[in-house]
């Protein structure tokens, strides 16, 4: 029952995840920056997770100390450098290409988690891992563009910090309440990615109550609920069973993508995810 849990609140974490592409393109076309969505995404989240949790769950504030220093470091060190590394990658790559290298994490994650963790991988779960690698692969191909070889090398720099995130996160937060934990971990994130963006405060004032709703939207359901999510379902499995679920992100963007935005769904897209689905039952069946 603990497992099937965990099972359930990382898939709900990467479904929450797949709808970061709908409020990010909605919020760039209304005329919201990179920097700015960033920064607000997460200061929003901040905000409001820290008041819910001053109002009805008090207590939830009181970490020890070396647990608040630990979910700062997450926070600076790999969420906002993880974030900052992807949406600087799209720069220079077209979008599929820089889903397809953050992709690529469930793979460092396994390969840490197996050599370096000593989190034993058996058969069932190698296969699951090259059936959703290769399932992401149909899923997301097409125009495969690159003006940028720095942005290839940031997009595998977003996987690698995002593998380094999961591995060290199921290991140093094992016992930190994941609401406690997602606040200062995306408390820290919004600190740095400040110092980094610099984002116009005074263009904050103007935006309309459109744009802070696409913000809003980012912050709980891109962010404060798919990160308590996550990490409450890393408590309970392995770190590379967890890597591997969450990759049920990209066909969640693409199924939103296709009710919300009415973009089609080609026949090599219903086939990838159809692929990574399978692969992810495997993976929740094994042990």
């Amino acid at each position: 029952m603990k497992k099937s849990l965990g099972v359930l609140q990382v898939l709900l974490a990467g479904s929450c995840f797949g709808f970061l592409g709908i409020f990010g393109r909605l919020a760039y076309r209304s005329g919201i920056e990179v920097g700015e969505l960033l920064f607000w995404r997460f200061l929003i989240a901040s905000s409001l997770l820290g008041i819910g949790l001053l109002i009805l769950r008090p207590r939830l504030l009181l970490l020890k100390a070396q647990q608040i220093f630990s979910s700062v470091l997450l926070g600076l060190f790999g969420y906002a450098v993880f974030s900052t590394m992807y949406f600087e990658s799209i720069k220079g790559i077209s979008v599929a290409l820089a889903a397809m290298l953050l992709f690529t994490f469930p793979i460092f994650v396994s390969l840490g988690a197996h050599f370096i963790l000593k989190e034993r991988m058996n058969f069932a779960q190698w296969l699951s891992l090259a059936g959703t690698s290769f399932g992401l692969v149909i899923l997301l191909w097409g125009d495969l563009e690159v003006h940028s070889l720095r942005s290839v090398i940031l997009g595998l720099g977003a996987a690698i910090t995002y593998s380094v995130y999961v591995l060290v996160s199921s290991r140093i937060q094992k016992n930190v309440p994941p609401l406690s934990s997602s606040l200062y971990v995306i408390s820290a994130s919004s600190l740095g990615l400040f110092i980094f963006h610099r984002p116009s405060l005074s263009h904050a004032v103007n935006f309309s109550s459109l744009q802070w709703s696409y913000l809003v939207g980012l912050a709980v359901i891109c962010s404060i609920l798919p990160l308590s999510l996550f990490l409450a379902g890393l408590q309970k499995m392995k770190s590379s069973q967890a890597s591997i679920l969450v990759t049920i992100e990209p066909v969640m963007a693409s199924t939103a993508a296709w009710l919300l935005l009415g973009e089609a769904l080609s026949l090599h897209q219903l086939v990838g995810g159809a692929l990574i689905l399978g692969s992810l039952v495997l993976n929740a069946l094994s042990k």
